[in-house]
This record gives C-alpha cells, sequence and structure tokens, in this order.
C-alpha cells in the first residue's frame, strides 16, 4: 500500500476514533462529512478507501487489535475473558468501548467484526484438538456465540464479576468437554 493512501486511511481513522473518544460522539450519529472535517481530508478521498463509516470503524477496530493476536492461541481459546482483559486494560481499545457504552450500532459492528476473526481463532484450535462429535464449524460457532453473549451481558449488567469469573461462566457453559487435549 502507498504513502498516501495509508497516510488518508490513517488520518481518518484517527478522526473518527477522536470523535469517538474525546467528543464522546456516539459512532451512530458520526456522520462521514464529520470525519472528513477532523481529519481534513476531502470527502472523495474517504470514499476512495471506504465504502462508509462501518468500514472505516473495521478497518480501525483492526488497527486497534493487531497485538491481541500476539495472545497465545490456547490462552484466547481457553480463557478468553482474563487474556482479553489483559490486552484491553487501559489501551485505545479500552478507552473507545468506555466511550461508547451507549452506543448500541457501535457494538454490534464490533461484536461482528470480532466474532469473524473470533470464529477463525476457534475453528483453528478446534481442528487441532480433540473434540467431541460434531462439525468443527458448528463448534466454533457455538464457542464464539458464549463468548460474545457472555460479553453483552457483562456489558449490560449493573452487577459486574470479575473476568476471572467470566472465564469461569464460559467455561462452565460450554462444558470443558469440547476442547480435551490429544
Amino acid at each position: 500500500m502507498d504513502l498516501r493512501k495509508r497516510r488518508s486511511m490513517q488520518l481518518l481513522w484517527r478522526a473518527l476514533f477522536d470523535l469517538m473518544t474525546e467528543k464522546k460522539i456516539g459512532f451512530s450519529k458520526i456522520t462521514v462529512d464529520q470525519i472528513c472535517e477532523k481529519g481534513m481530508v476531502h470527502r472523495s478521498t474517504f470514499y476512495k478507501h471506504f465504502d462508509d463509516k462501518f468500514k472505516l470503524l473495521e478497518y480501525g477496530l483492526s488497527q486497534l487489535m493487531e497485538e491481541y493476536w500476539d495472545i497465545p492461541l490456547e490462552k484466547r481459546i481457553l480463557n478468553p475473558f482474563v487474556s482479553s482483559n489483559q490486552f484491553f486494560e487501559g489501551s485505545e481499545a479500552d478507552q473507545l468501548i468506555s466511550s461508547q457504552q451507549n452506543d448500541e450500532l457501535f457494538f454490534d459492528c464490533m461484536n461482528t467484526y470480532s466474532m469473524r476473526f473470533l470464529k477463525k481463532d476457534a475453528l483453528k484450535y478446534i481442528q487441532a484438538a480433540e473434540t467431541i462429535d460434531f462439525p468443527d464449524d458448528l463448534l466454533a460457532e457455538f464457542h464464539v456465540s458464549t463468548m460474545v453473549a457472555l460479553s453483552e451481558w457483562r456489558r449490560k449488567n449493573p452487577t459486574r464479576v470479575s473476568w476471572a469469573q467470566m472465564d469461569e461462566y464460559f467455561n462452565r457453559l460450554v462444558n470443558g468437554s469440547i476442547f480435551d487435549s490429544k
């Protein structure tokens, strides 16, 4: 990717990020015009790189999550909440999530983005493990859907539980027998 394209994409992402975190504007309320004005990038340049603000958000989330994939696969799969919390705590991703707590559209987008990558993760782990007799893609879907459901429950539930407790809930829900080691 050439330098100008990368620079424009970064300026647009930084503008969206700043609108959501510094200005505390909900993602659902932000317009492409606001992003372009904040990033000092022409609207036509925006559309050269992104179809819409959703694609820009996806690009930005991928930037924020790059180092998450360095966490060992087994930790991400078997202790998803503790390992995620260790990654997110104090990060720009945490700042973004905190600033968007009341924007359901943001969380819908984030969950969709996360599920796509987490399914690939789960499938890779499942294919290398001895699992119960179910199709691998079904197990991956179940695994990730359980993670997302628990994440949403914790976000919406006023009585918070620890990340370790979330991992315990998760492992009890998936019954532990799905990922018996070979």
